[in-house]
């Protein structure tokens, strides 16, 4: 009796023992696990690495953050890919004449601006997005597929209002804010036009209701 009573004890034993030791494994893969992810983050890839992929400020139509000099590169870029590729379509398709003589300036003044952009990206050796961001291309994808031709000239003005009221925003703050110096003066030098821009837009818009 007492060599059974030994052997259930050491049983037991043995198996609190097993028990123990899964734990102390199972801590261990938990903490080895944490320890890998913690270590995946500080190699990410660097921002200016994927600027392509910076998305518009969601939830506001402040554009006051995207002040640093790659945001606002990346912002500036994008807003002139919209305007040209919005307005070649706008080109194309609209009915009303202002709709028209409105998009073929802006195709003439953004490329200006956005040759201007990419040599001084060239030189300051910036990276700019080589397609339009979220926000503007969520904005051409719905141009795209308007099927009535009297409701796409509406649709391009609500979103050339749109585009020119967040790019003087965006512009307004780098000139008062953007760090580097020559982007600073892009930022300044292109404000007065765009809200000349806007202007157009809004009495254009006013023309097709």
């Amino acid at each position: 009796m007492k060599k059974f009573t030994a052997t259930c004890v050491a049983a037991s034993t043995l198996l609190l023992s097993l028990g123990s030791c899964s734990s102390t494994n199972t801590e261990t893969t938990t903490t080895n696990t944490t320890e890998e992810v913690a270590t995946d983050r500080t190699t990410a890839t660097p921002p200016a690495e994927v600027i392509a992929n910076i998305p518009y400020p969601k939830g506001s139509d402040s554009v006051a953050a995207f002040s640093d000099t790659t945001s606002f590169q990346a912002m500036a870029a994008s807003s002139d890919m919209f305007e040209v590729l919005s307005s070649v379509q706008a080109k194309a398709k609209a009915r009303n004449a202002e709709v028209k003589k409105f998009a073929e300036q802006m195709i003439t003044d953004h490329s200006k601006t956005s040759d201007e952009l990419k040599q001084i990206a060239t030189k300051r050796n910036f990276k700019l997005p080589p397609t339009p961001l979220a926000f503007h291309q969520r904005m051409l994808s719905k141009l795209s597929n308007e099927k009535d031709m009297d409701e796409f000239d509406k649709e391009y003005m609500d979103m050339q209002v749109t585009a020119h009221t967040k790019a003087v925003e965006l512009f307004e703050s780098a000139a008062k804010h953007q760090t580097d110096p020559e982007l600073k003066a892009f930022a300044a030098r292109h404000l007065p036009t765009l809200r000349m821009h806007l202007d157009m837009a809004k009495r254009t818009k006013d023309m097709v209701k």
